[in-house]
């Protein structure tokens, strides 16, 4: 074959690559066209003073999948002034079928970095946390708490991991209390639970199951998200 002619083949069989991936790309899009986001802004609370803003984006496609990226930006002084204490969490995760399919998130609380990510691998969920690799259950649920855990969960142990920093934690989820709330100016059919073991966290979700308002605890402090409105 000339030169001429094995650039001419080199040329037909990039340009029938792109074809074909740019066919697959549309194939998937197509597959999974977004059918609506809505927009959850929250007011962050420490020890009952505003501290920062947290917001979720939830994305729903019509494949059945849902994907949350959530940012929360937090700041507190403290000793009178003197010492500031700075959070900041940025964090995407897609669910279908009531499991995580794709997880990424870094984080810097007060000065501490961490980088995690989760892939579905095998019967499992590979999780990378700061360099570190390890298998975990396929099931498990975030502290992010954006939605409510599986049913299955609900009164028993659940797998919980750490959203900042790719930790198992021990964990128990237990139900409250259904009550009827305000959710964005609409009254709703809306459910109290509570968190504890390695964590502590009262969670309350709305008739979607999706969070509205969580209480934590941690090294003596009280942290809290209120929902401030809801865009759509």
């Amino acid at each position: 074959m000339t030169r001429h002619g094995r650039a001419r083949g080199a040329f037909l069989q990039v340009t029938w690559s792109l074809i074909i991936t740019l066919g697959l790309l549309g194939s998937q899009s197509a597959q999974a066209a977004d059918v609506g986001t809505e927009q959850r802004d929250f007011a962050v609370l420490v020890d009952g003073d505003q501290a920062g803003s947290y917001s979720m984006s939830i994305t729903e496609r019509d494949d059945g999948s849902q994907t949350m990226s959530a940012s929360a930006n937090v700041r507190v002084k403290y000793l009178g002034g003197l010492k500031v204490y700075r959070y900041v969490y940025r964090g995407t995760e897609t669910w279908k079928d009531g499991r995580l399919i794709n997880f990424s998130s870094t984080a810097n609380d007060d000065g501490k970095e961490f980088v995690v990510s989760a892939m579905p691998e095998g019967n499992g969920l590979r999780i990378r946390a700061n360099g570190r690799v390890r298998m975990v259950r396929p099931d498990i649920w975030l502290t992010t708490y954006w939605h409510l855990a599986d049913p299955r969960f609900r009164d028993k142990g659940v797998p919980l991991v750490d959203a900042d920093t790719g930790l198992d934690l021990a964990a128990q989820l237990h139900y409250v209390e259904a009550r009827q709330l305000k959710v964005a100016g609409e009254i709703q059919n809306c459910s109290h639970y509570r968190v504890t073991g390695d964590t502590q966290a009262a969670l309350w979700y709305d008739s979607q199951e999706r969070l509205i308002r969580m209480i934590s605890w941690s090294e003596g402090h009280q942290y809290e998200l209120v929902l401030s409105r809801i865009r759509r």
